[in-house]
């Protein structure tokens, strides 16, 4: 049977191997249908939605920290959510359960180091009109698919690399715009524990909008109704369903957070995948640590191939999402949700992998 392993540890064997594996014409096919699919592109012209981005990271280094109370009540006013959320749960010093919300933002704003990563945010990203229209063509799609839903709130913060994006229940979502300042920003390198490179990758501008995507879409999904690794594949599968139609301009291997390599090697080696998981009994296991690099960010997944990248599960679980979707074209985003028997939706799938 053929395998990935074909060269051993090379971040470019699953490159080569589609190549070998797939005739270009058919690979190159197979990737533009990927994300030129017209079902993925409703008539949105007539949704009323426009979003301006809130620059919460702005207001607050703009604060007197002189006359800190009252600014901190003024900018409550102004962000009732995302004030408390931000000097209660991500500011706040977690050794020093005492400290108060007025010390937290104090200590935060005195710091040199994070005035410097402010100075650098606001030279970076001084102009978001560009992320004003990349949310409101978003949104439109959102409210498309999911028209009960309102449409949060969104604003920006830098908070020392805590997080990316974030959603606070359905009226508040929001950017870290010190997570995208480039993969080799040098303060990405001063913790010990820096994220390795295939996450780094993705702490670039055209990532911002994927990441806010993906984050809403877990909000709206929850949690996976159950810990065997179909239960994860397919509730993954159909988080990455939601960001493929909230942003269905954007490659899927960027979905992914895949190299282009990675996503024709996912494509060309599809049915060796699922033939290996079967031949492991990998979908009904439980064991997490087994199965962790096939739903959670890994260099790769040598559980099934050495060279086959990490998520490789969620890819699969979203294909799977995809043949059901073919299968029943009239289900609606929140009837697919609503589907929690794993099995049952594999079943009724018929999901077959494209054979090479």
């Amino acid at each position: 049977m053929f395998t990935f392993n074909a060269v051993p540890q090379s971040t470019n064997a699953i490159s080569r191997l589609a190549n070998i594996m797939f005739p270009a014409a058919l690979l190159a096919a197979v990737l533009a249908g990927c994300g030129g699919d017209d079902a993925k592109h409703p008539d949105i012209s007539g949704i009323d939605v426009q979003v301006q981005v809130q620059r919460f990271d702005r207001d607050l280094f703009a604060l007197d920290t002189a006359d800190l109370k009252t600014g901190m009540q003024q900018l409550t006013q102004k962000y009732p959510e995302m004030f408390p959320l931000f000097a209660v749960n991500i500011i706040h010093d977690q050794t020093n359960p005492d400290e108060t919300p007025e010390q937290a933002v104090r200590g935060f704003l005195s710091a040199p180091q994070i005035r410097h990563l402010y100075d650098t945010v606001r030279q970076v990203y001084g102009d978001l009109r560009w992320l004003d229209r990349d949310l409101t063509k978003m949104f439109r799609y959102y409210k498309y698919y999911f028209p009960e839903r309102p449409v949060p709130t969104v604003v920006t913060m830098v908070s020392e690399f805590v997080t990316d994006a974030f959603t606070a229940g359905d009226s508040l979502c929001g950017i870290g715009l010190d997570m995208f300042l480039g993969e080799n920003y040098p303060a990405y390198f001063a913790d010990p524990n820096t994220e390795p490179y295939y996450i780094r990758r993705q702490f670039v501008k055209p990532y911002m909008t994927i990441r806010l995507a993906k984050t809403i879409a877990q909000n709206i999904a929850g949690p996976p109704p159950g810990n065997r690794l179909l239960d994860q594949m397919i509730h993954n599968g159909k988080m990455l369903y939601i960001v493929d139609h909230l942003l269905p301009e954007v490659p899927d291997s960027m979905k992914m957070g895949y190299t282009r390599e990675q996503m024709e090697g996912c494509y060309a080696n599809e049915q060796n995948v699922w033939a290996r998981m079967l031949e492991q009994n990998l979908l009904y296991s439980t064991d997490a640590q087994k199965l962790r690099k096939l739903v959670s960010p890994s260099p790769n997944a040598p559980v099934v191939f050495q060279e086959a990248p990490g998520e490789i599960g969620n890819w699969i679980g979203w294909r799977i999402v995809e043949a059901y979707m073919e299968r029943f074209p009239e289900t609606t985003m929140q009837a697919l949700l609503e589907q929690n028997d794993a099995q049952q939706f594999l079943e009724q799938a018929k999901y077959k992998p494209r054979r090479n």
